[in-house]
């Protein structure tokens, strides 16, 4: 299968991921995965379920609203800074590592103005993820050297990210839109500097850091958390 786009150790795929994990080799998974509503029309399966097949570590992102169909070993938070409308956190769910809860604040890219705060472009993608959370993740959880595969890749912000980091990256789409847009941020030159030849570790937009897992404990208690909008 010839990819859409290969460069700089990041490849690119227009395909149904189940062809292209049937040769990509990789050591991590960070992926926001489809949600509910997105199934019957753009993919016809259950997109989760063949993650199963995989035996890395893997990230990936779940909607608030509904339950995540894998075992899990650590359910993490994004705190995307907003109050005025939409869900204020989404959860982040890694299987098979060790690592305790942690929140991460950075604004969601939903306009040209969130792109803005977040120093990042607004590709119109509905559940586009910011560059600078997806950078942080790589640091925190996926070593130096390791190859991340992201079969349901978007807009593109994990190949970015990875991309900023020097790590290899392979990314899968089905819309030949959204890898064309791909395309076009890979080409941007990155926002990200490493002063001094040194990495930059990348820190939320807020300062204030709000423990949410307290609003899991509400929803222990019987408390829904407010759902995400449907995407």
């Amino acid at each position: 299968m010839n990819p859409y786009y290969q460069k700089s150790g990041i490849t690119l795929y227009n395909a149904d991921c189940r062809e292209v994990a049937k040769f990509v080799k990789c050591d991590f998974i960070l992926s926001d995965v489809p949600y509910p509503d997105y199934y019957a029309d753009e993919y016809g399966y259950f997109p989760p379920m063949f993650l199963n097949d995989f035996s890395c570590r893997q990230l990936i992102f779940w909607s608030a609203e509904a339950e995540f169909p894998l075992s899990f070993t650590a359910r993490h938070v994004w705190n995307k800074n907003q109050s005025n409308h939409g869900a204020q956190y989404e959860f982040i769910y890694e299987r098979n590592g060790n690592s305790h809860r942690k929140v991460f604040t950075y604004y969601m890219i939903n306009s040209t103005v969130a792109a803005s705060f977040g120093s990042d472009t607004f590709t119109g993608h509905k559940s586009q993820k910011p560059i600078k959370l997806m950078r942080k993740l790589i640091q925190e959880f996926i070593p130096e050297g390791s190859v991340i595969f992201d079969p349901f890749s978007g807009s593109g912000s994990t190949l970015a990210a990875a991309r900023d980091l020097g790590y290899q990256a392979v990314g899968c789409e089905v819309s030949e839109k959204w890898c064309s847009v791909s395309v076009e941020r890979l080409a941007q030159q990155s926002l990200f500097t490493l002063p001094n030849n040194r990495l930059h570790l990348d820190v939320g937009d807020s300062p204030a850091q709000k423990d949410l897992f307290t609003l899991e404990a509400g929803s222990a208690a019987g408390k829904s958390p407010k759902p995400a909008p449907r995407r």
